[in-house]
């Protein structure tokens, strides 16, 4: 796909229409998104708004031919045209307001409430945009380019000429500037929010037509610059008298509309005036929503102890041997039978086999199936550590992806999956200590402090810090996950059933035991 910088270069180089045509038709709905938020939702002037954003790029292709990235200076230009188009409408129904309000009635008029899901809508985008033009425009970029115009990591890696990892941390400290903007206006959330919201900043699709019209406009403008000096005074002149009486005409409908559209404005204003409180509560919501899958997480995570006790009798009985390992298409039986391969090969003793077939569930064959996202951090990393007490170099390829996982989760506020390796690993090596650490040293909005919550209860009641424990747990995630555990039921038909439903009942015990002990200590005595 070319990028657009190459379309609007062919444009100030070329003069090639068709160029800024489909730069045009890429960006439109991001530039009429964004005006019509910052006008009130009214359809016409964004409309106007958006032809002026792109007749103001063609006239200054040539300037702006050089950026790397165009739509974060199209959001910022939408801004900056949009203010001054609304306070130009304000003026103008001010005026009008002096010779027709006066003999109104304000009987009758019917307010529609607003819906719920509207209102947040309305609300939160606002906020969103005038935060994200004050962000730098190097900050600008990054997030237009991930967020904005929805580019995978490679593609943002190659526009900002970084290398992946260099650009997932230049968006990470872009959404950092952005949540810290958005507290100085009283709005207090976690950043993993804000990431779910931006990317409904475009969402607004323009009108059937707009791109057109918007690109006709345009590109005459920038080629007529200076254009009253080329009609001649006849043209001009004869112009001039059509534009008397369209003005007539105009004035004239104005007078028939202007009531209706100071009703639709005074309703605006009234959603506008709940900004605030709408906004805190989707982001409230939010929240809640994102600690239910962390509780969901956090209880698959604690469920190990009982994988860990059943997967070697299941695996060994229902594959037996290598049978099919390391062939096929990569999928849950390819994995799983490489999984049972390496506990066979650590049974029989064969040190760096085992730890091979290890290394590859943990790399890749685990990662890459999502039904084993649970085992991969359980009871392959315990089956991993059993190993290493008799081949030591299975300890100290753990505590190689330890350190690059904490590196990573260290490095960009949004790699949680790294944290929760790390994290993983450190109990497998039983080094919970510094799990401890780095949840301790991230401030209590950050995501990554939230991944780490369930991770870090046991230490925490370890350590006795019960209210830190409950903080990190709290009651509601207790009673559900032993609601779990103790419905749960075992599978049908392996030999060793009984043995597996008593682990599940000494597993749940133990789990109850925890609870009341964290609750107790932290004074939670209901």
């Amino acid at each position: 796909m070319i990028e657009d910088a190459e379309l609007l270069r062919r444009y100030a180089e070329d003069r090639s229409e068709s160029a800024f045509a489909e730069l045009v038709r890429r960006r439109v709905d991001l530039v009429y998104s964004v005006a019509r938020r910052q006008c009130g939702g009214d359809a016409h002037l964004a409309e106007e708004v958006t032809q002026r954003v792109f007749a103001d790029l063609a006239r200054k292709a040539k300037t702006l031919a050089g950026r790397t990235v165009i739509s974060g200076w199209l959001y910022r230009s939408a801004q900056f045209a949009a203010s001054d188009t609304v306070r130009a409408e304000r003026r103008r129904r001010a005026r009008e307001q002096e010779d027709f309000l006066m003999k109104e009635t304000t009987t009758g008029l019917s307010g529609g409430r607003v819906g719920e899901e509207q209102v947040e809508g309305e609300t939160l985008r606002p906020m969103l945009d005038a935060a994200l033009g004050e962000l730098s425009e190097a900050d600008r970029d990054a997030v237009a380019l991930r967020f904005l115009e929805e580019r995978p990591w490679a593609e943002v890696a190659g526009v900002l000429g970084l290398k992946e990892d260099a650009a997932r941390k230049r968006v990470a400290r872009a959404l950092d500037a952005l949540q810290g903007l958005l507290a100085r206006r009283g709005i207090t959330s976690t950043a993993a929010a804000l990431g779910g919201v931006l990317g409904g900043q475009a969402g607004v699709a323009a009108p059937a037509g707009l791109a057109v019209s918007v690109t006709s406009g345009a590109v005459l403008g920038a080629g007529a610059a200076g254009g009253v000096g080329a009609l001649g005074v006849s043209n001009f002149m004869s112009l001039s008298k059509i534009a008397v009486g369209v003005v007539g005409v105009i004035a004239v409908l104005s007078v028939v509309t202007v009531i209706y559209e100071i009703r639709s404005r005074d309703a605006s204003l009234a959603a506008t005036a709940q900004q605030q409180d709408a906004l805190r509560m989707q982001m409230r919501r939010l929240e809640r929503r994102m600690l239910a899958s962390e509780a969901r997480a956090e209880g698959a995570e604690n469920d190990n102890a009982i994988l860990l006790r059943a997967t070697e009798a299941v695996l060994s009985g229902s594959l037996g041997g290598n049978s099919g390992a390391g062939n096929g298409p990569l999928n849950h039986s390819t994995v799983q039978a490489r999984y049972s391969r390496a506990l066979d090969l650590a049974r029989k003793s064969e040190g760096a086999a085992a730890l091979k077939e290890y290394l590859w569930c943990f790399d890749d064959g685990m990662t890459r199936v999502s039904t084993f996202r649970v085992a991969r951090r359980g009871a392959l990393l315990d089956a991993m550590a059993k190993l290493g007490q008799v081949y030591p170099e299975a300890l100290a390829a753990m505590r190689e992806r330890r350190d690059s996982a904490e590196r990573s989760a260290v490095g960009s506020t949004w790699d949680l999956d790294s944290a929760l390796d790390f994290a993983a690993l450190n109990r497998a090596l039983g080094d919970d200590g510094r799990t401890l650490a780095l949840y301790d040293g991230l401030p209590a909005d950050d995501p990554r402090r939230n991944a780490l919550s369930g991770p870090a209860f046991e230490p925490l009641m370890t350590a006795r810090r019960y209210g830190d424990a409950v903080a990190a747990k709290p009651y509601k995630q207790m009673e559900t996950q032993f609601d779990r555990i103790t419905k749960a039921s075992s599978p049908e038909g392996i030999s060793n059933r009984e043995e597996v439903m008593k682990s599940n009942r000494d597993y749940a015990v133990n789990m109850t035991a925890n609870s009341i002990e964290v609750l107790a200590g932290a004074g939670d005595l209901e």
